[in-house]
């Protein structure tokens, strides 16, 4: 009876690699991105303009950004600025990885920051649109109340960050600084964990094998 294959280890070890070398190469082509790109502060501003908020602000709308989405998904009504604020808040936050990087938000120096500050501001700018449309106008007035108290109980709206004053724009979309990743100590553990993982795991089957 033939014998399933066995899998070499230095093919584990080339297997595990593969994120690391995914993550130098976005370092690399963020750097470039940053040097020839647009960034926030750029002068070639398009589209709507958002204004920015405090970074305590952001902190509360972050627990809320889910359901100012799910609400915008249930209005029958639609109009141009409405359709460029969904889209743009959309987009964003697919630019920015779904919010998934750790401390994105709280962290000024996170790589994230920045483009967590023009999802945000954009989905508070949406949630304000929707009060004038009528069916979700109900809802959003009280998801806005709601907000609106949360920052007054935990006074985050004194807290400033370098992009409080910031404005956005619908038409000029941020990327997160990949050329500050490894600086980061939070974000870098997250991208290699999973290299750490496999590796930890090749050298776990070489311990049982001897």
């Amino acid at each position: 009876m033939p014998r399933p294959p066995r899998h070499s280890p230095r093919r584990g070890e080339a297997t595990a690699l593969r994120p690391l070398l995914l993550l130098l190469f976005l370092a690399v082509l963020g750097a470039e991105a940053h040097a020839h790109g647009r960034r926030a502060s750029s002068s070639d501003i398009t589209g709507l303009a958002i204004p920015s908020m405090s970074h305590g602000a952001l902190l509360v709308l972050e627990d809320h950004f889910g359901a100012i989405l799910a609400l915008s998904d249930r209005a029958k009504e639609s109009d141009p600025v409405f359709r460029k604020l969904k889209n743009y808040t959309r987009i964003q936050n697919y630019y920015c990885l779904w919010g998934m990087a750790p401390r994105a938000v709280a962290d000024e120096e996170s790589p994230f920051n920045e483009c967590s500050h023009a999802y945000l501001s954009g989905a508070r700018m949406l949630l304000l649109h929707m009060r004038d449309m009528p069916s979700v106008s109900t809802p959003a007035g009280e998801l806005a109340s709601r907000i609106d108290a949360e920052m007054v109980e935990r006074g985050s709206a004194l807290v400033q960050c370098a992009y409080s004053e910031e404005p956005f724009y619908t038409g000029d979309f941020i990327t997160p600084h990949w050329e500050n990743v490894a600086g980061h100590r939070p974000t870098l553990f997250a991208a290699l964990s999973p290299v750490l993982a496999v590796l930890g795991l090749v050298a776990g089957r070489r311990v049982i094998r001897r």
